[in-house]
C-alpha cells in the first residue's frame, strides 16, 4: 500500500532557488476531469458516463470546501503539510488529510519532499492572484443561494419559473450580502476580461468616440475596450449599488475620468450619445419579450441621436449550437439561468436575429469569439 505524504517518513529540507523550484513544481499528468463532453461520450459507457455526472457533485463541493477553507492561499505561500494546513485552517487533521487526498488526486495539488503540498497549475487558477482566478467563480456557485436554487431546479420546472431561496431575486439578494457580493463582482471580472479583449480586438475603433455598457457591472469589459483604444470614452449603465462599487474600479485603473456612470434601469432610460451599444452577458437573464423591449429602447435612442445610420447595437453571448443534440458548455449555463432568472436563457444565434427584427434592427455580422461567446452586430433597418 502506498504512504500518503504525511505517513511518508520526512526529508530533510534543502535550500533551493526559486528558479529551482519553479522547476520541480509537479506538472499535470493527466487532466483533472473529463475530455470535452463530446468525447466523453463516445469514450465512457453509459452507466459510468451517469456516475461521473453524480461524482460531480461531490467534487465539487469537495473544491468548494477547499476554497472557502483557504488552502490555496495557504499553498500559494509556502509548503505545507496535511497537519499545518489543518491548524492554519481550525480543522480536524484526519478529515483534513482525506480532503488533501481528494485534491492531490484531482491534480490541484502534488508533492515536493515526500510530505508537503503545493499547488499546481490546476490549483494556482483558484487562488485570489491568478491571472483569471476562479476562486470566486467557485465560492458564489457554492453559495446557499446558488445552491439551494439548483436544488429545486424540479419544482423550477413544474412551476415554470424560479422561486428565489431567499425571497429575492439574485441581484436583490447580492446587494443585501456585501461578502457575497464582493465575490460575485471578482467573479465577474475574471470572466469579462476574455471577453472585453476580444471585442476590442474585433474592430479598429476608428470611427468610435463612445461605448455605452449596459448592465456593465464594475466596467470590466469596458476597461478593456478604453484600455486598448485610449480615443474612446465610456458610458456604464448599472445599478446604483454596482456602480458605486465600479466607481473605485475604473479610479485603480485609471479610467475614472473617461467614464460617465448613469444609474437606474436602463429598461426605462437608455443613455444616448453612444456610437455603440453594447449587452454583454445580459439576454440571457431576461424574456424574449422584455429583450425586444430593450432593443426598441436602444433603437428609439439611436433614432433621436445624433449618428442614426451608424451608431450600432452590440450583442455578446454564449450561443447554442444550432445543431440539435450538438454538446456545447452553453447548455449547462442555460440550466442555471433556468435556476436562478425567469427569462428565456442562453438562446441560438437564429433566436436573437429574429428579436433584432422584431426591435426594428437590422443584423449585419454574426462573428464567434475567441473566448467561446458570440458577437451579434445590428444598426437600424434600412428603410
Amino acid at each position: 500500500m502506498t504512504a500518503t505524504p504525511d505517513e511518508q517518513p520526512a526529508q530533510q529540507d534543502s535550500t533551493v532557488s526559486d528558479a529551482t523550484l519553479s522547476a520541480r513544481l509537479p506538472q499535470r499528468s493527466r487532466p483533472a476531469t473529463l475530455p470535452a463532453w463530446s468525447l466523453a461520450r463516445e469514450r465512457i459507457a453509459p452507466y459510468d458516463l451517469v456516475q461521473f455526472m453524480m461524482d460531480g457533485v461531490a467534487d465539487f463541493c469537495a473544491l468548494y470546501a477547499a476554497v472557502e477553507l483557504g488552502i490555496f492561499e495557504l499553498l500559494a505561500h509556502e509548503e505545507l503539510t496535511s497537519d499545518e494546513l489543518a491548524d492554519a485552517c481550525e480543522a480536524d487533521p484526519a478529515t483534513m488529510r482525506r480532503l488533501m487526498r481528494w485534491l492531490h488526486g484531482r491534480d490541484f495539488v502534488g508533492t515536493y519532499g515526500g510530505r508537503r503540498y503545493q499547488l499546481t497549475e490546476l490549483g494556482q487558477v483558484l487562488t485570489a492572484g491568478a491571472e483569471r482566478s476562479q476562486r470566486h467563480a467557485v465560492l458564489v456557485t457554492g453559495s446557499s443561494y446558488w445552491m439551494d436554487a439548483i436544488r429545486d431546479l424540479t419544482g423550477t420546472i413544474c412551476r415554470g419559473h424560479p422561486a428565489p431561496p431567499s425571497g429575492l431575486s439574485p441581484y436583490d439578494h447580492l446587494a443585501r450580502h456585501p461578502d457575497l457580493s464582493r465575490d460575485f463582482d471578482l467573479f465577474m471580472t475574471a470572466r469579462c476580461a476574455a471577453l472585453g479583449r476580444d471585442l476590442a480586438a474585433s474592430s479598429d475603433f476608428e470611427h468610435v468616440r463612445t461605448v455605452a455598457d449596459l448592465g456593465g457591472g464594475l466596467g470590466g469589459v469596458l476597461s478593456e475596450i478604453l484600455t486598448a483604444h485610449p480615443q474612446v470614452r465610456g458610458i456604464l449603465a448599472d445599478r446604483q449599488d454596482v456602480l458605486d462599487r465600479a466607481r473605485d474600479r475604473l479610479a485603480d485603473e485609471g479610467l475614472a475620468d473617461r467614464v460617465q456612470l448613469t444609474p437606474g434601469d436602463f429598461f426605462d432610460r437608455v443613455p444616448g450619445g453612444a456610437d455603440i451599444y453594447l449587452l454583454s452577458s445580459v439576454g440571457h437573464n431576461y424574456s424574449d419579450a422584455q429583450v425586444v423591449e430593450l432593443l426598441i429602447a436602444i433603437r428609439e435612442t439611436i433614432e433621436a441621436g445624433h449618428n442614426p445610420t451608424t451608431a450600432e447595437v452590440w450583442i455578446a453571448e454564449g450561443m447554442l449550437p444550432r445543431l440539435p443534440g450538438a454538446a456545447s458548455r452553453w447548455h449547462s449555463t442555460d440550466i442555471r439561468m433556468l435556476a436562478l432568472f425567469p427569462g428565456d436563457g442562453v438562446r441560438q444565434s437564429d433566436d436573437y436575429c429574429r428579436l433584432i427584427r422584431q426591435a426594428g434592427l437590422h443584423v449585419r455580422k454574426v462573428s464567434p469569439l475567441s473566448c467561446g461567446q458570440t458577437l451579434m452586430t445590428a444598426r437600424l433597418a434600412e428603410q
